[in-house]
């Protein structure tokens, strides 16, 4: 069957020379071993998988992933129904400048304006976005996109963006000086293994997900691992775990999933335990949310689907 082009916003824009988003809906699609730019991918329906240096990383609609520049990956996507994906490129140079001036005073600007800040080190992995912070922003971009309103509005939208990951990486920052080592070498490699752990959290969340298996995809002993994993990111691996699965579970609400379609689909086994974690996490039942979105006739908006197949 015919497909038609994903939405590539602003048009005529360069991957790697422009900041552009790319945003695509398809039950069938297949990248491999692909080098961009630095680049954020988010999911808006459904759960991908990208393969990179044999890791799986998969995002959904409450998470995203950061991959540098140069990074190869690959993905793959063989799904009944669509998958829909939206994914913001940086041009070259622009998050490190976007750094350099949060960094720096106004007088360096005056003087050198245009100076390139030096290359970010950057952490590929998946990031947890409950409050979909991040993500939110890069929907925003595709909405500009589809509506194709003036791309002047999206040079704001990006440097918002970059401002907002560049956030994200100072808290990262925070979490690798949390982890008990001595030494920097060790501190780096162990928060390496967490962000390991972390990822395979993500990747297994609706599944039986044991201590055990998780510290064995690190490499770690279990004492070392959730002792690690509590200090870098101040929450148990299995609060961590719990807060992914009911984060992802209001936002199916939110879409029109039933109470229990949720529950089942991020791995509860329990639905009056969900609907008691539900509340005591989020602050109002499952069945609130859902009466609130039907009484107002909305539901967390999809982007509208581009290629099809």
């Amino acid at each position: 069957m015919q497909r038609a082009a994903p939405y590539l916003f602003p048009v005529g824009a360069r991957l790697g020379e422009h900041n552009l988003v790319l945003h695509a809906s398809a039950r069938r699609h297949s990248v491999h071993e692909f080098a961009g730019p630095l680049s954020i991918k988010t999911v808006v329906r459904g759960r991908v998988s990208w393969v990179v240096g044999g890791r799986e990383l998969v995002v959904s609609p409450t998470s995203f992933l950061v991959l540098a520049a140069g990074e190869r990956y690959s993905m793959e996507i063989d799904e009944p129904d669509p998958v829909e994906t939206c994914c913001a490129f940086f041009g070259s140079g622009f998050l490190e400048q976007v750094a350099l001036d949060l960094t720096s005073g106004a007088e360096a600007a005056l003087d050198a304006p245009d100076r390139m800040g030096p290359p970010l080190a950057y952490l590929s992995a998946v990031h947890g976005d409950r409050e979909r912070t991040l993500t939110n922003r890069v929907a925003t971009l595709a909405q500009r996109c589809e509506k194709q309103l003036n791309p002047s509005g999206a040079e704001e939208g990006f440097l918002l963006l970059g401002i907002t990951l560049l956030e994200f990486y100072r808290q990262i920052r925070a979490q690798i000086a949390r982890v008990p080592s001595l030494r920097a070498s060790t501190r780096q490699e162990l928060f390496r293994r967490l962000l390991i752990g972390r990822d395979y959290i993500h990747s297994h969340y609706s599944e039986s997900v044991s201590l055990g298996n998780v510290a064995r995809a690190a490499c770690l002993s279990l004492f070392h691992f959730h002792r690690g994993f509590t200090l870098a990111f101040q929450e148990t691996p299995h609060d961590y775990l719990t807060g992914l699965r009911l984060a992802q579970a209001r936002e199916m609400i939110e879409r029109g999933s039933s109470v229990l379609e949720a529950c089942v689909a991020v791995g509860f086994s329990s639905p009056s335990a969900f609907s008691r974690l539900f509340r005591a996490r989020l602050g109002q039942a499952p069945s609130e949310v859902q009466r609130k979105f039907a009484r107002s006739g909305k539901k967390t908006p999809a982007l509208s689907g581009i290629i099809r197949a």
